[in-house]
């Protein structure tokens, strides 16, 4: 979707630049450029980096839950983390540049671990995955942990620094690996 103005493109901007070098190292300056506006353009619409990423986080967080509504597809889930990478790859980052991220990063993670929960055992109920409440939520626990820290495992173990589409399955395909043992075989 194309940014319908300034602050929807700046906010477009620093997702993709976020993503692409990480939080750290982009600046505002880099932000303006990258923009097609002044820095002190920039300074209008957010005073400071932790502005911006507190908006992102509020679109991070929306996103999830809406993916929680819709569709039940492990897929999506690697997608979103893939379009919202640096929130994952970075979070030492996100923390130093806006402490405040990090007690919303744990209210966020119950809400969504609360609501997939929910999900799970409707799956249980329609007969699509076979297992207790209590192995429901050590799996949902599980995939928590999987799905927050693929990245930076393919990084510190692997060496990987850049993480491709390709990973992105590698991640998928992990998360998966849990759930099998769960699941009813379909006809």
């Amino acid at each position: 979707m194309k940014p319908r103005n300034t602050r929807e493109k700046i906010l477009a901007t620093c997702r993709k630049l976020f993503n692409a070098k990480g939080v750290s190292v982009v600046t505002t300056a880099g932000i303006a450029e990258a923009v097609g506006i002044n820095e002190g353009n920039l300074y209008y619409y957010f005073k400071k980096k932790a502005d911006i990423l507190d908006v992102l986080f509020e679109q991070f967080t929306e996103e999830q839950l809406q993916l929680l509504d819709g569709e039940q597809d492990v897929r999506l889930w690697f997608q979103l983390m893939w379009d919202w990478r640096f929130f994952y790859r970075d979070s030492m980052a996100l923390f130093t540049l806006q402490p405040l991220l990090r007690q919303s990063l744990q209210d966020m993670s119950n809400r969504v671990q609360a609501r997939a929960l929910d999900r799970l055992l409707d799956m249980v109920k329609q007969g699509q995955l076979r297992a207790s409440e209590e192995e429901l939520k050590v799996l949902l626990e599980n995939s928590w942990i999987i799905s927050t820290y693929w990245i930076e495992y393919l990084h510190s173990r692997h060496g990987i620094t850049r993480v491709t589409r390709k990973h992105l399955e590698w991640g998928y395909q992990q998360m998966l690996a849990l759930y099998r043992p769960y699941m009813f075989p379909t006809a």
